[in-house]
């Protein structure tokens, strides 16, 4: 790469995403490698929802710390863990609003990227490849029944692994599965995540901070 485009590179903001589990970092990782080349992109686990306002807040301060002179993107990346509007205690006006009251000036945005209802719902999208990973005979397999796959939720996929003698475990045991998934089908399939890629995308290269206008 010449100087000049690693100089342009450096002005980038770095696009941080904060995930809640290992199997959440490395679906990323594939959505990281397939969709954000060229981009300044970096995934952390935040182990879970619990004191999640809390924890993504710490994270924050201790990122922005260790990363003065750098432009940074907060994608707070969630599972809903229902069908209803929002997640379990998380707030982002109060996490936006603590950056903003202690001037952390180099966090120029926090957005929200929320599965229905969790990770593994969006894993459905590909139910074909799920099936071809799983070996199931053709004859067997039942697509339909997966249908709309916000309906399903970690314990669907880890009956249906079972059914075929295999085990389905959150964490770095997924990795084998989640390489095989088609994940531009699940991309342009699945509406949240397709929109989220798209404004991780549409902020990659905009030196706008929208937290500090004035």
């Amino acid at each position: 790469m010449a100087k000049e485009d690693q100089a342009n590179l450096s002005k980038k903001p770095i696009s941080l995403l904060l995930v809640e589990g290992e199997t959440d970092k490395l679906f990323y990782k594939r959505i990281k490698n397939e969709f954000f080349t060229g981009s300044r992109v970096t995934t952390q686990n935040l182990y879970g929802l619990f004191n999640i306002n809390k924890k993504i807040i710490n994270r924050i301060v201790e990122y922005s710390k260790r990363h003065e002179d750098e432009r940074i993107r907060v994608y707070c990346c969630l599972d809903r863990e229902s069908r209803d509007d929002k997640v379990p205690e998380f707030d982002i006006k109060k996490i936006t609003k603590y950056v903003k009251d202690e001037n952390i000036r180099k966090i120029q945005s926090i957005n929200s990227i929320i599965a229905t209802q969790q990770i593994e719902s969006w894993f459905l999208y590909d139910i074909d490849g799920i099936y071809k990973f799983l070996k199931v005979p053709v004859s067997k397999r039942n697509p339909k029944s997966f249908q709309p796959p916000g309906k399903f939720v970690y314990k669907h996929l880890q009956r249906l692994f079972e059914r075929y003698n295999r085990t389905y475990t959150k964490g770095k045991r997924t990795e084998n599965f989640i390489n095989q998934l088609d994940i531009k089908k699940i991309v342009s399939n699945c509406k949240e995540l397709r929109e989220g890629i798209e404004l991780i995308q549409s902020q990659s290269n905009d030196l706008t901070n929208h937290l500090f206008l004035a």
